[in-house]
């Protein structure tokens, strides 16, 4: 993962900074004290060591991955659903067809039955 720091405090943007040096790039997730996609203090738990920081910042990714993974099967979920309420419809399409072309024909021989006597 690829992360950004932006932090108020100096001396944690510095700390993160140097903890994270293989893993800084401009197009990663912003970790910030104040504002950013992962907050020091409410997502990262302080104090924290070299060590905890990735295992915390492991953890948040493996937890977005799954938060993803769910998003991708319901979103295919509803296509399928979808899919099966189109053919639902269908199926209730051609139900009101026969039946009204059932009425037509029960009308039609009524009329011829009734129409001879």
């Amino acid at each position: 993962m690829k992360y950004q720091v932006n932090c108020k405090s100096l001396l944690l943007q510095k700390a993160l900074e140097e903890f994270l040096k293989d893993y800084i790039s401009s197009d990663g997730l912003i970790i910030s004290d104040y504002n950013g996609d992962i907050i020091i203090g409410k997502d990262i738990k302080k104090p924290f060591s070299k060590s905890q920081l990735l295992i915390q910042l492991e953890a948040l990714n493996q937890k977005q991955q799954i938060k993803d993974s769910i998003e991708e099967k319901l979103e295919i979920d509803m296509e399928i659903f979808d899919d099966l309420m189109k053919k639902e419809q269908t199926f209730e399409e051609k139900l009101d067809k026969l039946i009204d072309e059932f009425k037509l024909n029960l009308k039609k021989l009524i009329k011829e039955e009734y129409g001879k006597k």
